[in-house]
């Protein structure tokens, strides 16, 4: 039995000492193989066992240095954000300056355009009496002005950009006329209605050097891709010429009268193309009496509150309308 426990501690000494025995060959190799790495790792053990040893405050050593590897990251992150928003803010404005140079170039453009159209049509207007409101006439004013006859394609309405450049010449002289007469509507005026009728007069004898054509611009006024225009250009003169003529209401009657008024001058520059007297005089007479019924008319259907709320809301909806459709707002600064 002895025997048989000595063999038996012989073999389990035996499966412990060959798993030792693997494990010290396969260092061996590895220490033959990495020499290096061996050294590096006895050096690190034996500076472990001296900080051991020696008690040294190598911890707080490491993270002293970590910490300041971290603010200079820290402030190497922040100044790459400053220098990316500054870089985006230059670009930003010099991409804002740019647009706003190229709009102010435009707009320089646009009014040079403006200018020269202005000049040609100036000069047209001194052969309507012979060529009328053509694109003949404009063709002359521009070979007038040093022009070549080929400019004429800045004008693609035709003749109706001759009149609408001539109403809008006329709308603005009677406005200026009557700023001067009012002190820019500051003045009070005495005769409302004298004040219109002599601000509608003054605008039709406008239209009289070129009476014997001005059949013709109303047709072209009348055709359907130009009323926009020229229905934009009266409601505009009729309000002018009210406001300066003292009219501040807010009243139902602010449409009324603008309306009264634009259909008063369009009878009276019918009854112009007709009129044989001499001076016009008979187209002044008649001008009085239609202001006179109107304000006769206004009178009356005071008297009737019914009729005159249906009578105004009837004007006021399409004064309303056609101001809407030609976006005009009636603001003054």
């Amino acid at each position: 039995m002895a025997n048989v426990r000595c063999l038996q501690k012989l073999f389990r000494l035996q499966k412990l000492l060959l798993p030792l025995h693997a494990q010290t060959c396969h260092l061996a190799s590895l220490h033959r193989q990495l020499p290096l790495a061996a050294a590096s790792l006895a050096r690190g053990y034996a500076k472990d066992a001296t900080d051991k040893t020696t008690g040294s405050t190598s911890l707080e050593d490491f993270r002293a240095r970590e910490e300041q590897l971290e603010r200079e990251r820290d402030a190497a992150e922040e100044a790459a954000a400053k220098a990316t928003q500054n870089e985006a803010g230059s670009g930003g404005a010099g991409g804002a300056g740019g647009k706003h140079q190229e709009s102010a170039e435009q707009t320089a453009k646009q009014a040079k355009v403006d200018a020269i159209r202005d000049k040609i049509l100036d000069a047209a207007l001194e052969h309507v009496p012979q060529h009328g409101w053509t694109r003949q006439a404009i063709v002359l004013g521009a070979e007038q002005c040093g022009y070549p006859s080929v400019v004429h394609g800045m004008f693609p309405e035709g003749g109706f950009a001759l009149v609408s450049h001539f109403n809008g010449r006329c709308n603005a002289q009677l406005v200026q006329s009557l700023k001067e007469k009012t002190s820019k509507g500051q003045q009070e005026v005495e005769n409302p209605l004298d004040f219109l009728v002599q601000a509608v007069r003054q605008r039709m004898e406008m239209i009289a050097p070129y009476k014997a054509q001005w059949p013709q611009a109303m047709s072209l006024i009348a055709q359907p891709q130009h009323a926009s225009t020229a229905l934009a250009q009266v409601l505009t003169l009729v309000d002018d010429i009210c406001y300066y003529s003292g009219d501040r209401s807010v009243d139902f009657g602010w449409y009324t009268r603008r309306i009264g008024l634009a259909t008063i001058m369009k009878m009276t520059e019918l009854y112009l193309l007709q009129d044989t007297s001499a001076g016009n005089v008979q187209t002044w007479e008649f001008l009085k009496n239609r202001m006179d019924e109107a304000v006769q008319l206004q009178m009356a259907l005071s008297q009737t509150e019914g009729m005159t709320h249906t009578f105004q809301r009837s004007f006021n909806s399409a004064f309303i309308t056609a101001r809407n459709i030609l976006g005009l707002g009636f603001k003054r600064n």
